[in-house]
């Protein structure tokens, strides 16, 4: 047998759009993977810079990776569907396109999938490069919240507050499977804007997140990334809510055990707004 093969193939889905000026550390550390059965999947979304001639340069030789150049742009959730529904294989993840990994990122989360049969997730630590116009730091963040909780109702609870660091498992890997229950990213009344949280909830409801805990990821956060760009609004806040209420409605679990879970994330919001004056129904104090 293939050493290669006896291990469960990977694939890395990494949608890229206008990153010719910083997708090349990505690259090379996707290539640097020290797990042999990984696949590299890209797709360019129509970048009208030279993405796509720096891409084709960059895998020539190179078998692990494979690109897609989209005729016409999809947006980034039609992009990420777009891989998603070419990954074939038993574990998934993002690849970022400005987020390099080290060499041991795959084989470490494989390993902790696979020690876990619950798990529908596994994640790392994440050092954060944050390049502002006044003022630039690096930081190692852990989120250590949701490491093994069992419960679907307690795992909700955590992250319904979209507090703190709930954005970290979002660079993790998980299982296909899984994916395919959810049936991919949504976009939402208010489009595209935080389309990753109702996905992470959905995700959250079907099993367990892993973490590793080793600062296996770097964030480049600028100031010209998108979400630094993302402009939060009551509108927008309600929105990105209600989608994940239908996540939850969507969830592929029994009607009583989604019901419970509405009804949890309902009551929390409407707890926590009823405890401001005039929040409740839109009115104003």
């Amino acid at each position: 047998m293939n050493p290669q093969n006896a291990r469960p193939r990977v694939v890395a889905c990494l949608p890229a759009w206008n990153a010719a000026s910083f997708i090349q550390p990505t690259l090379e550390s996707l290539q640097a993977q020290t797990y042999p059965n990984l696949h590299v999947l890209i797709s360019d979304d129509a970048s009208p810079d030279a993405t796509w001639p720096l891409l084709e340069s960059f895998i020539a030789g190179k078998p692990r990776f494979t690109a897609h150049r989209q005729p016409v742009n999809l947006g980034w959730i039609g992009n990420v569907n777009w891989l998603l529904d070419h990954a074939e294989g038993d574990y998934v993840f993002f690849a970022f396109h400005d987020d390099p990994l080290e060499p041991t990122y795959v084989e470490r989360l494989v390993d902790a999938l696979e020690s876990a049969p619950e798990a529908v997730l596994a994640y790392t630590d994440v050092v954060v490069d944050f390049r502002g116009a006044d003022e630039a730091w690096v930081r190692t963040l852990g989120y250590p919240d949701l490491d093994r909780v069992a419960s679907a109702r307690e795992r909700l609870r955590i992250l319904a507050p979209m507090q703190g660091l709930w954005w970290i498992p979002n660079r993790g890997l998980f299982r296909k499977a899984a994916a395919l229950r959810i049936g991919g990213m949504r976009r939402h009344l208010a489009g595209e804007f935080c389309a990753d949280w109702p996905w992470l909830i959905h995700l959250s409801l079907l099993g367990a997140f892993v973490r590793v805990p080793e600062p296996l990821v770097r964030k480049v956060w600028s100031e010209e990334g998108l979400s630094k760009s993302w402009r939060w609004s009551a509108y927008r806040r309600v929105c990105v809510r209600i989608a994940c209420l239908t996540e939850i409605l969507r969830a592929d679990l029994p009607w009583r055990e989604r019901a419970r879970l509405l009804a949890d994330f309902a009551g929390y919001w409407l707890r926590r707004w009823s405890r401001v004056p005039g929040r409740l129904f839109g009115m104003r104090s």
